[in-house]
Order: structure tokens, then sequence, then C-alpha cells
């Protein structure tokens, strides 16, 4: 409408001098699919200002015009213009009053009702268009075919065209495929179809739908040559009542389905990922399928993002569901069963589909650590006793003496020193070497399931192992968390 802005500005300054505001139409009873010329018609003088139309009677204007002519009031010569707007009304409807100003006044237009009939479809029809769907009754979110047939006379220049659907926030339109042409009697022949899926029960209505054809077409000039135009024809389809079901609550699947799993190998390495693909696919809304979750004792799960896509098979929708997991373990596992429950329509009953199971060898791994440790002193750190025994060595009597000895007079100097001066407080946290780390890590991922601490301190020895961080570990605490594990 920015056009007719600039007429308006351009129409303001040109002709300064108007007085009189007309509307009309040039039809008020029509045939859905006609189109209604709505005029306004400006005389007069003073000052005039009109306001910028997008819609009328609620339908887009899809075109506009100007003219203008001279006309004779009580002696005077003065020039009327003429706004028109052309549009395309599918229901009867008023073209509501709005205001324009005149000399400073604003003045209302007169209301114009306009009546639209049904079409009515012959078999001289240039164009038409049917639709159809397999049932008449669905479940909210189920999906379902709608099939278009558009036929139009053999011969005809069409150069262009449209489809739309009648516009619903209760439907929602997930796919489109294009058939192909065929010629059947005189005409020629396309099925188009679409998948759609409700969204609220109740009664619905489908249709009508509205196909704009532009055929080629001849018309004389303004010097009486024969120039090339575009004239547009409309068809409009037949329309549908469809009864729409709700679903068992807490379910929102609906359709048919069928769930499939499949890993690259059945046997790994320690620390090697496992790539796990997850397919769902059916008549069926996949895209409210939510990703799945894995939890594995003694393992590390990433999961992507699901993907979804749409396609037909023979004129019938299909939905695929696919996301992708990899998990690293350090010990042999069972990839578990996954489950969906949803509404089956052949049946008419809920369903529940499931994977299969499937174990997982993971080799090089080494065996968790089951048997009790050995702990001669509560002070001791449990760490020291998975030295081996070629490290611990073996100690005599007399050697024995004198590293009591030693230690006796170590200690009492040791505890003469300003150790709070020189270093500060105590550190709790300290290293552990690989070597002890490992050993631990074995002993504790068997036992991870029994409390949220076992399982940080695996997090963090997995870390620091197969990660390359610096996490610290408390000894203290970790030694107290081994004697609870022994008992």
């Amino acid at each position: 409408m920015k056009n007719l802005g600039r007429i308006t500005g351009l129409l303001l300054l040109s002709f300064p001098l108007w007085g009189e505001v007309k509307v009309g139409v040039d039809k008020e009873q029509i045939t859905r699919g006609e189109r209604v010329t709505f005029t306004l018609s400006i005389s007069g003088d003073g000052e005039l200002r009109v306001p910028a139309l997008d819609t009328l009677c609620g339908y887009s204007i899809e075109a506009q015009a100007q003219s203008r002519k001279d006309i004779i009031s009580n002696n005077k010569r003065l020039q009327e213009i003429s706004l028109s707007y052309t549009f395309m009304p599918l229901e009867s409807c008023t073209i509501a009053p709005f205001a324009v100003t005149l000399n400073g006044k604003e003045e209302m237009t007169k209301a114009v009702p306009i009546t639209v009939s049904k079409i009515s479809i012959t078999k001289n029809e240039v164009f038409a268009v049917s639709i159809e769907t397999h049932k008449k009754s669905f479940y909210v979110g189920e999906p379902f075919e709608m099939g278009v047939l558009f036929k139009e006379r053999q011969n005809t220049d069409k150069v262009a065209e449209s489809v739309s659907l009648a516009e619903s926030k209760n439907i929602w339109i997930k796919s489109e495929k294009k058939g192909r042409t065929g010629v059947e009697e005189g005409y020629v022949t396309r099925k188009n179809f679409y998948t759609l899926a409700a969204q609220q029960s109740g009664k619905l209505s489908l249709g009508p739908l509205r196909w704009d054809a532009q055929v080629r077409s001849q018309a004389k000039g303004y010097w009486g040559t024969w120039i090339e135009t575009a004239k547009t024809h409309s068809a409009f389809s037949n329309a549908l009542e469809l009864e729409v079901k709700p679903l068992p609550e807490g379910i929102r699947l609906v359709g048919e389905l069928g769930i499939e799993v499949q890993v690259d190998k059945t046997q790994i390495n320690a620390n090697e990922a496992l790539n796990v693909t997850i397919r769902v696919s059916g008549r069926a809304n996949v895209e409210d399928i939510q990703p799945f979750e894995l939890q594995l004792e003694g393992a590390q799960v990433f999961k992507e993002e699901p993907k979804v896509s749409h396609d037909f098979n023979e004129e019938r929708y299909l939905g695929f569901f696919e996301q992708k997991l990899a998990i690293v373990a350090q010990r042999d596992f069972t990839l578990p069963a996954f489950e969906l429950r949803y509404m089956d329509v052949k049946t008419d009953t809920l369903k529940t589909i499931t994977s299969a199971p499937i174990a997982i060898k993971v080799l090089n791994a080494e065996p968790a650590v089951h048997e009790k440790l050995k702990i001669s002193r509560p002070e001791e750190s449990a760490a020291d006793e998975f030295l081996s025994a070629e490290e611990k060595g073996t100690l005599s009597l007399v050697q024995g003496a004198f590293l009591l000895a030693g230690g006796f007079l170590l200690g009492l100097m040791a505890s003469m020193l300003p150790w709070k001066r020189l270093f500060g407080k105590t550190k709790s946290q300290e290293r552990i070497s690989p070597k002890e780390s490992k050993a631990l890590l074995q002993l504790l991922m068997a036992n991870m399931h029994q409390s949220k601490e076992i399982e940080e301190l695996v997090r963090k020895l997995s870390e620091n192992l197969y990660e390359g961080k610096k996490n610290t570990i408390d000894k203290k605490a970790l030694s107290a968390m081994l004697k609870q594990l022994q008992k």
C-alpha cells in the first residue's frame, strides 16, 4: 500500500479543491471465486486525506488503480478522482466504514454489504479442484494425507499458478508431494498430496482449497493494438468435515511406529567409543518424540541432538526420528532396551514398542578389584596398600630397630620446627600417582552405585587418567571410604 500513499500525496498537491466522497462496488452479489472492485470517488473543494488500505472486508487487496474526469457542478468545472481496489471475498461480508478527512473534518464512508454464494461446479469449467482424505476421524497430532486433484482443460495456456488452503490455526501442514500429470476426458490432471495434523479435538472443517491459475490472453491497448496479458482464474474445492479425537492423558505419540537400535560393533577396547544409532519410523508424529536418555554404571555416555525427517512412500506419509549416542566404557556392559508408548491407530489401543538389549564386550579392560585391602594401621594411607611386594621389600629385625630409632629422633626434631610459619596450613589434599589412581579407579567403579561421593571420586580419577586433568584427591576421605567398602 506504499504506492497508494504516494498516489494520495500527488492528489493533494495537484487537486486542492475537494468536497464530496462516494463509495460503491461493481457487484454486491457474487459467486465464490469472483472478484469485487471497490471504488472511492472524491470531488468538490477543500483538502482531503485518505487512509492507506491493506485489506477490505478482511481480505487482501490484489490490485488498485486510479482515474480522473471533469465534472460541472453549479456552473463550476471540477475534477473527480476515483481510487479503485480489487479483492476476492470468500464469504459474505460488509466493507466497514472508514474515515476520510475533508477540510480538516472527518467524514465516515458508508458500509457496503457483499453477498457471496457457493460456486457450482460444471463439466465445462476450465479449471476444477477437489480434495479427499482416506478417513474422516483422527486423533490429535495424528498425521493424515489430503489428496488434491487438479483438472484443467487441455490446450489451456497457463503461465503460473498458486494454491492456498483455508487458514486454520488448528491444522498443521507437515509436508507436500507433487504428483504426476495425466490426461482424462479432455482434461490435464494432477494429484498432489499434503500431510496434515490436527492440533485440537472436536469438529473441524477442512477446506475449501483455493487454486489461482494465470492464463495468457490478449487485449486491445490504448492505441488499438493487441497486447498480451495474463488473466487469473480462481477455482475452489469442496470442504470436508473431520472429527478429531483427544489422546489419553499423558500420551503424546499417535499413529504406527517401529523402533530399531544399531551399534557399529559388539566388541570394543577399553576407552574406545561405541557408536549407537536409535531409529524410530512410521506413520506418526515423530517430531514429538523426546530425546532418549541413557545412564550406564562405569561408563560415559555422549548424545547428539535427534534428527527428524519426512517422506512419502506410495502416496503414504512416513516420518523418521534418528538419535546417535557414543559410549566409552571400562568393562563389559549391556545396552538396555529402549521403548516408546503410543496410541496405535490400527488397533485403537495403547501400545509399547521396545528394542532388543545388546551385549557389548570390552577388551583389554583391567578387572575390577573385589578383594579386601589389607590395612595395617588406621592412620596409614590406604593408597600405600597398592604398592607391589618388590617395591616394599623385606625388612630384617636389625634394620627395623635402626629405622625405629631413627624415626623417633627425626620425629622429635620435626616437632620442634616452626612448620606453620614455614609452610602455612597443612594441605589435606595431595596428588595421587597414576599407578595408584588406576588401581583405585577399578575398585571404586565397582561400587560407584552406592553413593554420590564414590561417583564423584570416580569422575575425578577418570579425568586425571584419561583426560590429563589435575584434580586433587583428599587422601584422608579416600582412606575412610576404602575402609568403609572393605567392611
